[in-house]
C-alpha cells in the first residue's frame, strides 16, 4: 500500500508541475515523467492493474463531457469533412505506421497505437489493451504532440498570412 501511496504522490507532483510548467497535457506529460524517473531510480513504483480501468472510466467520462444537445445538429454539417478526416487519417496513419514498423524494426501493434491520431492519455491507455509497448507509445506521442503544438501553429500562421496575400 505504502508503494501505492508514493506512486500517487509523485504522479500528483509531477502533474502538478507539468500544469504550472505549461507543458502540453501537462498534467498527464508531468505525471507520467515523475513516476517514470520515481521508478527507474528506485523501482518503487506500483500501482493496481483496476486503476488502468478507472483511468480509462475516467478519460471516458470527460470526453462524453465535451458532448451537449447542439452537437448533435451540428453532425449534418460535419458529415462530409469527418468522412474526408476519417479516410484520411486512417489511411495515412496506417500506412505511417506500417512503415514504422518495417523501418525500425518495432513491434506493428506499437507502431500503429504511437501513429494513431488519438490523444496521448486516450492512445497509451487504449494502447496496452492491445498488447502494445506503452511506454514507447507514449514517448512517441508526446514528441508528435510537442511537435505539433509548436512547430504547427507557427506553420499555420505562415500559410494563412501566405495565401492571405
Amino acid at each position: 500500500m505504502e508503494k501505492i501511496l508514493y506512486t500517487l504522490l509523485i504522479a500528483g507532483i509531477g502533474g502538478y508541475i507539468g500544469l504550472k510548467l505549461k507543458i502540453p497535457a501537462g498534467a498527464f506529460v508531468g505525471a507520467m515523467v515523475a513516476v517514470a524517473v520515481f521508478n527507474m531510480y528506485t523501482g518503487k513504483g506500483q500501482l493496481p492493474t483496476q486503476f488502468k480501468l478507472v483511468a480509462q472510466i475516467v478519460v471516458g467520462g470527460m470526453i462524453g463531457l465535451n458532448f451537449k444537445m447542439n452537437t448533435l445538429s451540428e453532425l449534418k454539417s460535419l458529415l462530409v469533412p469527418g468522412l474526408m478526416l476519417f479516410v484520411g487519417l486512417t489511411f495515412y496513419c496506417l500506412l505511417l505506421g506500417f512503415v514504422i514498423h518495417k523501418v525500425t524494426g518495432l513491434d506493428l501493434v506499437t507502431s500503429l497505437f504511437s501513429t494513431s491520431p488519438g490523444g496521448i492519455t486516450d492512445m497509451t491507455l487504449i494502447s496496452d489493451a492491445y498488447g502494445a509497448d506503452t511506454p514507447k507509445v507514449a514517448i512517441l506521442h508526446l514528441i508528435r504532440l510537442v511537435t505539433v503544438i509548436t512547430i504547427l501553429p507557427m506553420a499555420i500562421g505562415y500559410l494563412s498570412r501566405l495565401l492571405s496575400k
